[in-house]
């Protein structure tokens, strides 16, 4: 949480503020901060005071929506908030038990679990002249899906999709199809595979055509739009690696 980190943050700065003998009642000397190092030292120090002390003020605004995720946070929030303006006290130890008190209750809070990041990695399989291609696609996509893009992970996995099938054909014909028919469907490529007797494995040419037509519906308008969910979207990511990991094996 971040009013925790702030809290933290703000303690060292007293602590520091302390040691190099910092008084927040007294003005210091910025002119004398320009040729004496101790001086410039205090107002470094008093600064970063300053501005911790302002990073807490700020987040404990956005506190009170911990009372959404939990209603036993309530009490707590409101003893925080109680607390907060005894941060305008300028008396350094007096601000520290301050900090110290509101560390304390803080801690009673019950936050909402942060899901670690999902990682999709390339298939080893790829020819190198895709490569760097995949490997960007891939790299978006996982930005896309960990920020609940889902409509433009699916798109993406359409795309990787095109990618792969096009090298393919072009290893098995040595004719690029991106040249030659710029804009054709993934599902126009499968059947000229087909047409070079070329025959897919049933259930990749299935996996395609889903996530095609996913894909489909998420990028041209109907009259109720698609949102795909965070398990449509990863099954379909997952597909779609499988495809590239059985297309180049």
């Amino acid at each position: 949480m971040t009013f925790n980190k702030s809290l933290l943050n703000l303690q060292n700065a007293i602590s520091l503020a302390q040691k190099n003998n910092i008084d927040l009642n007294k003005n210091l000397d910025n002119e004398k901060a320009l040729y004496d190092f101790k001086e410039k030292q205090k107002i470094y120090h008093y600064n970063t005071l300053k501005s911790n002390l302002k990073l807490v003020k700020s987040d404990a605004l956005s506190l009170p929506q911990l009372a959404k995720h939990d209603i036993r946070n309530q009490p707590y929030l409101n003893q925080i908030l109680e607390i907060i303006p005894e941060l305008e006290n300028k008396n350094l130890q007096n601000l520290e038990k301050t900090v110290k008190k509101l560390l304390l209750i803080s801690k009673q809070l019950v936050l909402p679990k942060i899901e670690p990041e999902k990682t999709f990695d390339i298939p080893t399989n790829i020819p190198d002249q895709i490569s760097s291609d995949i490997k960007a696609d891939i790299e978006e996509l996982n930005r896309c899906f960990n920020n609940q893009c889902y409509r433009s992970s699916i798109i993406l996995c359409g795309r990787i999709l095109e990618t792969a099938l096009h090298r393919k054909y072009y290893e098995l014909t040595n004719n690029d199809l991106l040249e030659k028919s710029p804009g054709i469907g993934l599902g126009n490529v499968i059947a000229k595979l087909k047409d070079k007797n070329t025959q897919l494995d049933p259930a990749i040419t299935n996996q395609i055509h889903l996530i095609n037509q996913v894909r489909i519906f998420s990028v041209h308008k109907k009259k109720q739009a698609f949102y795909p969910t965070k398990q449509q979207t990863q099954a379909t990511i997952l597909y779609t690696l499988d495809i590239l990991e059985r297309l180049f094996s």
